[in-house]
């Protein structure tokens, strides 16, 4: 499966002058311009598509463990976090917005079940590396997933019967179509093997160590787990955080070719383009090695074009200036997220080492909607080093 999609003719990328400063206030705007502070009193969840949150911190204990995604199966001794509370124990989480920097360096274990596969690959890259930053340096995540390698085994072997879930629940009738809706069914977007996990679990500054179902390296996590190897094709892994995780977050230095309608919340703007490829330009505070790089993630949403799955680009120091990499819209759960991580910077860079600067598209037309906030960088330190905070 390829990462981004080539467009026949690519726009080339307008020189961005070094007088070019951040877009302010619009008011050659039209009276009737789309505004989310007002959308929002009546459509709250229809503007939460396109913006972000800032997730709070809940007076925790020491020792902080803390349980992501816990449904229903809320754990004693546990900060517990999913995106839809079911009680007053569950404190409301959404693990694709930023995370509560008070945790930094703080949890000695996280437990999650059924909850990485329900993201994308490089959302998943993005959990881990909130993951690792909230850990204490030797801390566990523990994750606990339906297994990529049982379910095509379980495909190569299905017959259709009575006594077989998939079929009587969802009317799968072959090995192949039990593989596709065992892939995404509930939510499921990316399913991992133990290599491809332990995979990316070092890029997010992990070492993988495979465990049965019901016993951890950590004894707290024992007999946590609501599924085993007889009821499912789950797997279980303790990822040992070995090198932490630095956070940068950087405003944009320029926006070229939009307008600023309106601030929201949390550090996000809604703009309005008023030429064909509005550009975006970030600078680093320092060059990042490119070998040193989990991932980095743009946070805009394109509120106006739903057709074209590939229309926002991204250029890292005018590497590959006129070959844009292109975002491919399907490939993400949240419009606002647009990931890169550390096995795709090499086609970025073309060959370079490092970068400095971003230059970001969010939009291919004029008079296109978007919202637009910073971008997180998120680098590995040397093994040994103390856990990091934000910059």
């Amino acid at each position: 499966m390829t990462w981004f999609t080539r467009r026949q003719a690519p726009a080339p990328v307008t020189p961005m002058r070094p007088d070019v400063q951040p877009a302010s206030g619009a008011p050659d705007l039209p009276s009737d311009a789309l505004s989310l502070r007002a959308l929002s009193r009546h459509s709250p969840g229809l503007v939460g598509q396109f913006v972000w949150g800032a997730n709070t911190a809940p007076v925790t204990p020491d020792p902080l463990f803390l349980h992501v995604g816990c449904g229903e199966n809320v754990l004693d001794g546990f900060v517990n976090l999913d995106f839809i509370p079911h009680d007053a124990r569950v404190h409301r989480f959404e693990f694709l917005d930023p995370w509560p920097e008070a945790w930094a360096g703080r949890a000695d274990g996280i437990f999650a079940e059924d909850v990485l596969e329900h993201f994308f690959f490089g959302e998943q890259a993005y959990v881990l590396c909130n993951a690792n930053r909230m850990l204490r340096a030797g801390g566990v995540a523990r994750i606990l997933m339906p297994s990529y390698t049982k379910l095509v085994r379980y495909g190569e072997s299905f017959v259709r019967a009575a006594t077989d879930t998939m079929h009587t629940a969802f009317g799968v009738d072959t090995g192949a179509d039990a593989v596709n809706m065992g892939m995404r069914f509930s939510g499921h977007r990316w399913l991992h093997s133990e290599g491809s996990l332990a995979a990316l679990a070092a890029m997010c500054g992990f070492r993988a160590e495979p465990t049965s179902c019901a016993h951890s390296s950590v004894a707290r996590f024992n007999g946590l787990n609501l599924r085993d190897e007889t009821n499912s094709l789950s797997f279980a892994t303790d990822l040992h955080r070995e090198r932490p995780v630095l956070r940068l977050h950087v405003e944009p230095t320029a926006v070229v070719n939009a307008s600023k309608v309106e601030d929201l919340p949390n550090g996000a703007a809604l703009y309005r383009s008023n030429a064909v490829r509005p550009m975006v330009v970030y600078t680093l505070p320092h060059p990042v090695a490119a070998e040193d790089c989990a991932l980095l993630n743009v946070r805009s949403a394109n509120l106006s074009s739903f057709q074209e799955h590939n229309q926002k680009w991204l250029v890292l120091d005018d590497a590959r200036r006129d070959d844009q990499w292109h975002f491919d819209e399907t490939l993400k759960s949240r419009p606002c997220m647009n990931i890169v991580t550390r096995n795709q910077l090499g086609m970025l860079l073309a060959g370079a080492r490092e970068f400095s600067r971003l230059v970001f598209s969010p939009a291919a037309g004029s008079d296109e909607y978007f919202t637009l906030g910073g971008v997180e960088v998120y680098v590995l330190g040397a093994v040994g080093d103390p856990a990091p905070a934000i910059v």
